[in-house]
């Protein structure tokens, strides 16, 4: 399908790519004249081109628990509006889900909105990633994965290896909240967004710096399975500027 993106499919397309021989390539409307006049061996040649396509481009958003905490529903909905804008003004074909218990389609990110004010915050985790196969995913996408990939190492696993023959961009949203915004020598209430249960934590500096490195860990551990995919994340902290995606794909 014509699109705006540059393909690797040979065809009638308005991007030369080279010239090559008439035996290889026998179309008469592309012969090089010039090309041909001038061999030495007298050789035909013709140019050939390749076309632009569509993209198809899916988002898989995690609608876990753990997705309701501080701003992060904010920020996925700027990055949701976002995306969906840049395959509007490509022309692309847009795919957009929710997982939870099941999957579900969003088309919109006042859609995503009312989606997540539907999620009740306890024992809710992003198990329909199993029903991935179901969904008709074009070959090759475009797939934008957001969560905070706070998943079991095999939901992780799982999950990348059903998308490996697509290009995948794994966006990990996080919030400073989470791990590096406890007060000090306080109480302080912490709630498992999993479970919904809540305790109260006295926070010493022992405490609040542990915390941080776990999740300086965790962030290594992620940056490795990604890589084992030939993947690498977009880290969202607490705030989404287009740019920063723009840079990311750039350096792609």
């Amino acid at each position: 399908m014509l699109g705006m993106h540059k393909s690797k499919q040979r065809g009638t397309g308005s991007d030369f790519y080279k010239k090559s021989s008439f035996l290889d390539e026998p179309d008469t409307s592309r012969l090089d004249l010039n090309a041909s006049l001038t061999d030495p061996f007298e050789g035909l040649h013709v140019k050939t081109f390749r076309q632009r396509s569509k993209l198809d481009v899916q988002i898989f958003v995690d609608g876990s628990s753990s997705m309701l905490y501080a701003d992060k529903i904010k920020h996925i909905q700027q990055l949701f509006d976002s995306i969906h804008q840049s395959v509007e003004a490509a022309s692309d074909h847009f795919y957009g889900y929710l997982m939870t218990q099941s999957l579900s389609t969003i088309d919109s990110a006042s859609t995503l909105q009312q989606a997540f004010s539907d999620i009740r915050p306890e024992q809710n985790r992003a198990e329909s990633y199993i029903k991935l196969p179901q969904v008709n995913l074009p070959r090759p996408s475009l797939v934008f994965i957001i969560s905070d990939f706070h998943w079991p190492e095999k939901q992780l696993e799982a999950m990348m290896t059903l998308l490996s023959s697509h290009l995948v961009v794994p966006v990990v949203v996080w919030s400073n909240a989470e791990y590096a915004d406890y007060p000090l020598w306080r109480f302080v209430e912490v709630t498992d967004l999993e479970t919904g249960k809540s305790r109260l934590v006295f926070v010493s500096r022992r405490q609040k710096n542990a915390i941080e490195q776990r999740y300086q860990q965790r962030k290594h551990y992620l940056n490795q399975q990604f890589r084992r995919f030939n993947q690498r994340p977009f880290w969202l902290t607490d705030h989404y500027d287009p740019r920063d995606m723009s840079r990311y794909f750039a350096m792609q």
